[in-house]
């Protein structure tokens, strides 16, 4: 069955596969500085967070609420910091890496004007490299969060039970849900993804 302009779906998917083949060849193009700064940013204030509760956290620590603030969960100092440090190394962090996917599998990324993005290899490089920096402030909102949820384990770890204004929860994912949900809108509706016939490079 013909696709297009008379090229069937097997030879779009063959040179697809030659596209892929030949953008991994080619030197990726570096994030740009915005999202390595707040990325970097959000990695600091992680570190920043987890040395602060490895000094302050007394051994016993709430890591659970119920709805108004009332700890039901407690757990050991060493749990709790392992919770928190190691929930962005295994869980954000390495979403930076899904950027690396459209040099491999590229149909399996979905982003807008995908068609022109993956017909020519320099495109597709430069494809790999808007997606890389989108996911770097994904991920940089993401370790907020944890951050957010660190400072408030470690500020209810010293008040009496354990117990925090259950509003501040509140706040903070929703806070995070506007902040991810205005960030994939962004993506989707600005010129990031516009083909660009007119740059030489990409043509």
């Amino acid at each position: 069955m013909a696709v297009g302009s008379g090229e069937s779906w097997q030879q779009r998917e063959e040179r697809r596969r030659q596209v892929a083949r030949e953008a991994r060849l080619m030197a990726r193009e570096p994030a740009g500085w915005l999202p390595r700064l707040v990325l970097l940013v959000a990695t600091v204030a992680w570190l920043a967070m987890l040395a602060w509760l490895v000094q302050t956290l007394p051994d016993r620590v709430p890591t659970h609420w119920s709805g108004g603030g009332t700890p039901d969960g407690w757990s050991s100092r060493p749990v709790a910091v392992a919770v928190v440090g190691l929930l962005p190394l295994v869980l954000f962090f390495p979403m930076i890496w899904i950027s690396r996917l459209v040099m491999v599998w590229p149909d399996g990324v979905n982003a807008p004007h995908k068609e022109w993005w993956l017909d020519r290899p320099r495109r597709l490089v430069r494809f790999e490299r808007l997606l890389r920096e989108d996911l770097m402030l994904i991920v940089a909102v993401s370790v907020l969060l944890v951050v957010g949820i660190g400072l408030i384990m470690g500020y209810a770890a010293h008040q009496p039970g354990g117990a925090v204004p259950g509003w501040w929860f509140a706040v903070l994912i929703v806070g995070y849900l506007v902040l991810l949900t205005l960030l994939v809108v962004w993506m989707y509706v600005s010129a990031r993804y516009r083909p660009d016939d007119d740059d030489p490079e990409l043509a």
